[in-house]
């Protein structure tokens, strides 16, 4: 029996001048940001989907702790990554840039053996909801 796909996004930062937000996710982002070349983020959100195997781990292997959307949002354009947080590991899942609307999934998460994996489709729909509604993920006011 095939589910129906739904999602929800929590922006995980909060402050306006300079966004803090929750230590490991925030830690990791820093990280995530260094390795992909960028200076620095001033977007983190949390997904969580209906289908509780999504971009989890298979039984009794090590367990994928949550996926994450983060980037930063400029003046005229925005990148965002997509990816799995996992303890002190991570895996990129893709990478959307804003206004042009380009979607690149990585390999590494294609190849990934996951108890199931998002499907083109549905990274296309999630960036496309994100792009659609860019204050979901701006951090809020405390």
């Amino acid at each position: 029996m095939k589910t129906e796909f739904s999602f929800n996004i929590e922006s995980l930062l909060y402050g306006i001048e300079n966004p803090k937000g929750p230590i490991e996710q925030v830690l990791f982002a820093t990280k995530m940001a260094e390795h992909q070349g960028m200076r620095s983020f001033n977007r983190l959100a949390l997904l969580t989907f209906t289908d509780l195997t999504i971009n989890k781990a298979l039984p009794g292997a090590i367990p994928l702790d949550e996926t994450l959307l983060h980037g930063y949002e400029g003046r005229n354009d925005t990148v965002l990554h997509l990816c799995i947080r996992s303890g002190r590991s991570a895996l990129n899942i893709a990478t959307g840039y804003f206004p042009k609307r380009k979607i690149s999934i990585h390999e590494e998460y294609r190849h990934a053996i996951i108890l199931r994996k998002l499907s083109d489709t549905e990274i296309n729909r999630i960036f496309s909801y994100v792009w659609n509604n860019l204050g979901l993920i701006q951090p809020k006011r405390r």
